[in-house]
């Protein structure tokens, strides 16, 4: 029995051994491209370099000497908030190429990297739908090509929650295009008394307009009259939050590629 069960472990452990040899052995040992650059290859620098041009939403890369003559490059890329692995060979030629082209272009700088993170919105696709106000009147682009609008709920498990005026639409990350938001609600603290104050006329005058009509007795009236006006000033303060949100400056964050081309000037 007792060698029975050694045997078992034996046999999975030579099974996990014999399958983690390809792994091991495609990895190699990580080499720099360049001294510049380093081991890894990030998003600004890809960009600036034109290395790989033809590789979407792009994170980094890493080379890897596999064989004398054989380099690996793992690349990272991002598709709706996931990261993807995809990888390439180069022969030692190939690369060494690569590396003289690279050491012949100027530096990448700080103030061309910060000029570049306009053009790498994916990479913080997350942390901006998770940063949007709540409450805020938003539209949402569809891969269907279609556009949801209504009231943000929420942004959880990767979904985005909208209320519309007959429903809660869920639409997941992996469906979105393009959203349109108010990255910051202004706030004009003076205003209110305007909006209050208007708000509450218009409920009073409504209210005593109202009252010419029916003529109701001299308490009945004023029992309007007060109505009126509290529920104006109650409206006030909706109104208020709604044009705060309304003359807010809109912004538009595209999650493909191709959106993010349209949005530019």
């Amino acid at each position: 029995m007792k060698l029975l069960t050694h045997w078992k472990i034996f046999h999975k452990t030579l099974v996990y051994f014999v399958l983690s040899l390809p792994l091991i052995a495609q990895d190699g040992e990580v080499i720099s491209l360049t001294k510049h650059i380093g081991h890894t290859l990030d998003a600004e620098e890809n960009l600036y370099y034109k290395v790989f041009t033809d590789i979407p939403n792009f994170n980094n890369a890493q080379f890897y000497q596999v064989e004398p003559n054989r380099i690996v490059v793992r690349i990272s890329f991002i598709q709706y908030t996931k990261s993807k692995i995809s990888k390439r060979a180069f022969s030692l030629k190939k690369f060494t190429d690569l590396q003289i082209k690279l050491n012949k272009l100027p530096q990448i700088t700080d103030k061309i990297r910060d000029s570049f993170r306009d053009n790498l919105t994916y990479l913080r696709t997350k942390e901006v739908l998770e940063n949007i106000t709540t409450g805020q009147f938003v539209s949402v682009k569809t891969r269907s090509n279609k556009w949801v609008k209504g009231t943000l709920l929420s942004f959880k498990k990767n979904t985005l929650q909208l209320q519309t005026p007959f429903s809660i639409k869920k639409i997941p990350i992996t469906q979105m295009e393009r959203i349109n938001y108010r990255e910051k609600i202004i706030n004009r603290p003076n205003w209110k008394i305007y909006f209050y104050g208007i708000a509450a006329f218009m409920g009073f005058t409504l209210m005593e307009t109202w009252n010419h009509q029916t003529s109701p007795e001299w308490t009945v009236k004023w029992h309007n009259r007060f109505s009126g006006a509290i529920f104006g000033l109650v409206a006030g303060s909706e109104v208020y939050d709604t044009s705060m949100i309304l003359l807010s400056k809109k912004t538009q964050f595209a999650l493909t590629p191709e959106e993010l081309d349209k949005l530019k000037p």
